[in-house]
């Protein structure tokens, strides 16, 4: 995934002089938006993943909370990217390498695993809309959705509870890991 990401970063014109130079400068929230297309539209072989060395079905996650401040996606994949995205700009890439983080995704992946069976497939992605929470399960079976209101998640009532509370997790160690680089 790290080679994807640098590729689109380049591609965007965030890359080699050259290619910043045939196009036009894009805003760091477009940069942010294609990152979530790609991982939206990732195949797990892209990333060096198959049923023999990653045999359980979701193997990869996205999950989105919208405020009326804008949308943030947090993006989990079974080769140890962890990533956040700020719909207006922003974000933590290639957390993944952090033991606490790489926990903490392991956790939420093993529970995407136990709720994605009751997500429906999908082949649009829309943003969630303000209050609410989505949930992109990707399976080698394509790509499932489930949404929900976020107080209805974060307060227990939503079956999806505890995986909202296992995607907050690592959100707060991404946090964590990158208030410690800035205190530096």
């Amino acid at each position: 995934m790290k080679k994807v990401i640098a590729s689109l970063v380049a591609l965007l014109g965030f890359g080699s002089q050259s290619q910043a130079a045939a196009t036009q400068p894009l805003q760091e929230k477009d940069v942010m938006a294609g990152l979530r297309q790609m991982a939206l539209d990732l195949k797990p072989e892209e990333i060096g993943l198959n049923r023999s060395n990653f045999p359980k079905e979701a193997w990869g996650l996205l999950f989105e909370t919208a405020n009326t401040s804008g949308t943030y996606t947090l993006v989990v994949l079974a080769d140890g990217t962890a990533s956040l995205y700020f719909s207006n700009g922003g974000g933590i890439i290639g957390a993944g390498q952090h033991e606490s983080v790489r926990k903490a995704s392991a956790n939420l992946l093993a529970g995407a695993n136990q709720f994605y069976s009751s997500a429906t497939r999908v082949s649009e992605f829309p943003m969630p809309e303000a209050g609410f929470s989505n949930f992109y399960f990707l399976t080698y079976g394509g790509v499932f959705r489930y949404g929900a209101k976020e107080i209805d998640l974060g307060e227990g009532r939503d079956k999806f509870s505890d995986l909202f509370h296992a995607a907050h997790y690592v959100i707060g160690q991404l946090r964590e890991i990158e208030q410690k680089k800035h205190n530096k």
